[in-house]
């Protein structure tokens, strides 16, 4: 204890104390005040004749002054013509639920104030984004708008580029550069998406049957919620006291959005299965589940307080747990996202240049659906199935995953051996990208290739697995308001400060799945950068903090829990809590309180002490050491992700030397900037059926700048941890 509080004094002077890196992110200062050309709204008013209109909607709005100031942004500016077309469209549209759709008048003055913020938020971006490196060489590219909601740019066959569909980039009037970023001029406003994700479904054909099944159990009132209601505020707008992001002030949301991603088959899917009819749906859905949650033979348990409870195959479609009605929830999740954001993607962190997938790791996570208790894996499997490309899969199931029968590689006869898909493996449900990432005002849908179901497969075989799975999952509210995957530029500009961008505070009521005790609680969300993360994203926490997040629902059994944390001078004294609700009294210790601070790899008594070896200290990739960590409780960080790689390349290694190159630069070896380590926190017996909650508290009081911080966790089916003929963790 006295050791750690020594500390305390120290970390006033560390660096980025809970970034974990030795450097701050900063943007790029070089035009902040001294410009030597046109800002953006100098070239829009020295081009009224051409962009009046929007200028006028700008001003009235305030965002003109945002264009004429320092910062990285872009501006996708709409003609005058396009201005007066959106208009019309809006004052005629025959179908709107206000007359008008509010407008006072067809003609630019009568917009009212909100439509002019509305209208100017949605055509600035909080970063560059280019029509050579970001629209024209991808079908369809998620584009984030500083409204906090995307629109979809799409290369189209001839050869134009279209912004939600309707607005089309000047081929002669694109990336044009001023001081503070760039103008994209526009045919037409981009239109903003007014249908919810139940209603788009309705005005599309080809998911007739999927629609009536939604009609029918009457989901409507579920999927048409646009945002949660509540105000939001945080005591504090600065980081963490003592460290170089201390002062602020920070990005937090002051609302709530909610979206959902539906996964929808179109009819012909269907209809190759002998379903035509939203009737035959029904009675195959009866085959699919019947018996899901028999005591004896079943494989869903989930809570029955009543008969009622139970799986029915009769005419109750509103029923939860009626057959159709289970059916479609399986397909939806409370996040609404985009194809490329389903999964931190190769191609993401090929623009990272401090992040990449070592010794195998894929692209893969884990989201809950509607269907309460239950999880569906979306995977993108670059190595194991190198012939698919970059297609994305719902429950695809390899052998033995996550095991390997060659240590430091994916397993013997690379990429497929062990992990043969003939050896009892299924492709799981494939999304079809090319016919996805249909946006709406609450959300995504994506077209499948296949039913998806949850069937004996999902729990016994797919969820099977060691489950690492990322913080920024557990918590939707961070996918739905785009604060995972954002970068740091673009929070910055929806902060309207461009020099604080690193962070975005999460106020103690915000998040559904977190539970606040303390009001001293500072619990902020680290945006992708360069940080030693999984997905380079985590949430990090502060000062007398006391707080618990629920653990996402995984088939019964029995489980290792593990959470990972850097060992640096900022950690607190935490102990870690389970319990089967977010109140105080369900929750039993987990062991004993752990100094966040320890070891420290720079002090050899302390390697020692935990059996922990620098990597030129090893010949055997530390697999000696592992056994004496894990005996006292501590495993090191996985090898499956780096901040670099042995050749500088992002593109996957295609063969098991270059994985193994990739050594000294995995996590599980890297000793800079704060060496990450999982702490054992014990075995417990989960049930499906129940929930689970973690509880983090800091036993230090009186020191505002300790803490730590969630970067994922692991929980992992014993059967897993005790195989004895391979090996888990290297991938």
């Amino acid at each position: 204890m006295n050791k750690n509080i020594i500390r305390t004094v120290a970390c006033v002077a560390c660096a980025s104390a809970l970034a974990l890196t030795s450097c701050t992110k900063e943007p790029d200062e070089s035009n902040l005040y001294t410009f030597t050309g046109q800002t953006i709204m100098d070239y829009l008013e020295a081009n009224d004749s051409i962009y009046h209109n929007f200028n006028v909607i700008l001003t009235r709005s305030g965002y003109n002054r945002m264009l004429d100031t320092y910062g990285q942004y872009t501006c996708y500016a709409p003609t005058d013509e396009g201005v007066m077309r959106y208009i019309d469209s809006l004052y005629n549209d025959e179908s709107a639920i206000l007359p008008h759709n509010g407008l006072t008048s067809n003609s630019l003055e009568g917009l009212t104030d909100s439509m002019c913020v509305s209208i100017s938020k949605f055509h600035i971006s909080g970063i560059k984004y280019t029509y050579l490196e970001d629209f024209s060489k991808a079908s369809s590219t998620p584009i984030t708008t500083i409204l906090n909601t995307t629109f979809l740019a799409t290369a189209d066959r001839d050869g134009k580029v279209r912004l939600n569909n309707v607005a089309v980039i000047d081929n002669y009037k694109h990336d044009l550069e001023m001081t503070n970023g760039y103008v994209q001029s526009i045919d037409n406003v981009i239109p903003l998406e007014s249908k919810s994700v139940y209603d788009k479904l309705q005005t599309l054909d080809e998911f007739s049957i999927f629609f009536e099944a939604l009609k029918l159990c009457k989901l409507q009132s579920v999927l048409s919620v646009k945002e949660k209601p509540g105000s939001y505020s945080v005591s504090s707008t600065g980081g963490r006291p003592g460290s170089s992001m201390a002062a602020g002030p920070y990005f937090y949301p002051t609302e709530c959005k909610v979206k959902f991603t539906i996964f929808a088959e179109p009819d012909t899917v269907f209809q190759k299965l002998g379903i035509n009819s939203v009737e035959d749906l029904k009675r195959q859905c009866d085959i699919w589940y019947a018996g899901a949650d028999d005591a004896a033979n079943g494989w869903y348990e989930h809570p029955v307080n009543s008969s009622s409870d139970k799986v029915s195959t009769g005419d109750d479609y509103e029923n939860t747990y009626n057959t159709l009605n289970m059916f479609l929830r399986y397909h939806i999740i409370a996040a609404g996202m985009p194809v490329s954001k389903l999964v931190y993607e190769r191609k993401s962190n090929e623009a990272n240049e401090n992040w990449n997938y070592a010794f195998g790791g894929e692209p893969y996570d884990y989201y809950e659906t509607l269907l309460p208790h239950t999880l569906m894996k979306i995977w993108q499997p670059l190595y194991s199935r190198p012939n698919n490309g970059d297609e994305i899969f719902i429950n695809q199931y390899h052998p033995l995953n996550t095991l390997t029968d060659d240590i430091g590689t994916f397993g013997k006869d690379f990429p497929y051996g062990m992990h043969d898909m003939e050896n009892g493996g299924f492709d799981g449900v494939r999304i079809d990208q090319a016919a996805s990432n249909i946006n709406t005002t609450n959300g995504y849908i994506h077209r499948i290739c296949s039913p998806l179901v949850y069937d004996r497969n999902v729990n016994e075989k797919v969820l099977n697995e060691r489950l690492r799975i990322d913080v920024s999952t557990l918590v939707y509210e961070m996918i739905n308001n785009d604060i995972r995957f954002a970068k740091d530029a673009e929070i910055a500009a929806r902060n309207q400060n461009a020099r604080v961008g690193t962070m975005a505070l999460i106020p103690a009521n915000y998040c559904d799945h977190i539970k606040v005790y303390s009001n001293k609680t500072k619990l902020a969300f680290y945006l992708q950068g360069p940080w030693r993360a999984w997905e380079s994203d985590q949430i990090s926490f502060w000062d007398e903090c006391d707080f618990a997040f629920r653990l996402p629902p995984v088939p019964s059994g029995t489980y290792e829990v593990r959470i990972i944390y850097p060992a640096t001078e900022f950690g607190g004294y935490m102990q870690y809590y389970i319990g089967n609700s977010s109140s105080t009294s369900s929750m039993k210790p987990l062991g004993i309180p752990i100094d966040a601070s320890y070891p420290d790899v720079t002090n050899e008594a302390e390697r020692n002490d935990v059996g922990y070896y620098l990597s030129k200290d090893v010949t055997d990739y530390g697999v000696a050491s592992d056994l004496i960590m894990r005996n006292k409780g501590f495993m090191r960080a996985p090898a499956s992700f780096s901040r670099g790689t042995w050749n500088g390349q992002k593109t996957p290694s295609q063969n098991a030397d270059e994985l193994v190159a990739n050594l000294q630069y995995c996590c599980r070896y890297s000793n800079d900037g704060g060496t990450l380590f999982r702490k054992i926190l014990g075995t417990v017996v989960i049930n499906q059926g129940e929930e689970r909650w973690i509880r983090i508290k800091n036993m230090l009081t009186g020191y505002d700048s300790l803490g730590g911080s969630v970067d994922f966790i692991e929980l992992v089916p014993v059967n897993i941890v005790n195989s004895q003929d391979y090996t888990e963790d290297w991938f």
